[in-house]
């Protein structure tokens, strides 16, 4: 699995295919802040927020990078499933370090640092925050795996639904996304979602896409990832 996931990370540098989701991200969480003014938990919810269209972005990307040939030589060798496995933690963990990233630059200018220090909440604060980035870079791994190829190989559907599914992740009540961004963390409780039930749903909800994933890799074979 090693090699897979080291053959994976090389085709998403070498094919540029993150230079459009880092710039997306840079925009959005940029946009997001208030000239340095903004408090470090509004920051860490609006870059986990930011993340989650971003990662559906990045495994979209992921999932369409790898030429038919090259995939169908690779599946042979190490198995159709396990090579999707791979594809899509690459992009899992792509999405990772951008959430590091974005939660860094939030802690970088936020405006309330001094404020957080005295109280003792810093920890508290940074810990929440990146528990929602945790959620919803699940979420949008999920997104992007089920709204694409192979689970839906029509291109243009695809895309539409990838869209359609990451705003449905944002705002609806029933999305683990959400609740953990309404509670200011997925530790906490959110309307009616008990306490660290967003995590685990989220846990649960990127093991059901990945297996449904793989296994139609396995099923469609090379032909359901066009160039």
């Amino acid at each position: 699995m090693t090699a897979l996931l080291r053959y994976q990370a090389a085709i998403l540098l070498r094919s540029h295919r993150w230079v459009f989701p880092l710039i997306t991200y840079v925009v959005l969480i940029a946009v997001g802040g208030v000239g340095g003014k903004q408090a470090l938990g509004q920051g860490l919810d609006w870059s986990a927020a930011m993340l989650l269209p971003v990662e559906a972005l990045l495994t979209r990307s992921m999932l369409t990078a790898e030429p038919p040939a090259s995939r169908a030589c690779v599946a042979a060798a190490k198995g159709p499933a396990r090579a999707q496995l791979a594809t899509l933690a690459t992009a899992l963990a792509g999405g990772a370090v951008l959430a590091l990233a974005g939660a860094g630059y939030e802690l970088a200018t936020s405006g309330n640092l001094s404020q957080l220090v005295a109280k003792g909440a810093l920890a508290s604060t940074i810990g929440t925050g990146l528990a929602s980035a945790f959620v919803c870079l699940l979420v949008g791994s999920a997104v992007g795996t089920l709204f694409n190829t192979p689970v839906i190989r029509h291109p243009t559907v695809a895309l539409l639904g990838t869209i359609a599914a990451v705003v449905v992740a944002l705002v609806s009540g029933v999305s683990p996304a959400s609740a953990a961004l309404r509670g200011n963390g997925a530790t906490l409780s959110a309307g009616s979602w008990p306490a660290g039930l967003p995590a685990l749903a989220a846990l649960a909800l990127v093991a059901v896409a990945w297996t449904a994933s793989a296994v139609l890799a396995a099923v469609r074979g090379s032909d359901s990832f066009p160039e």
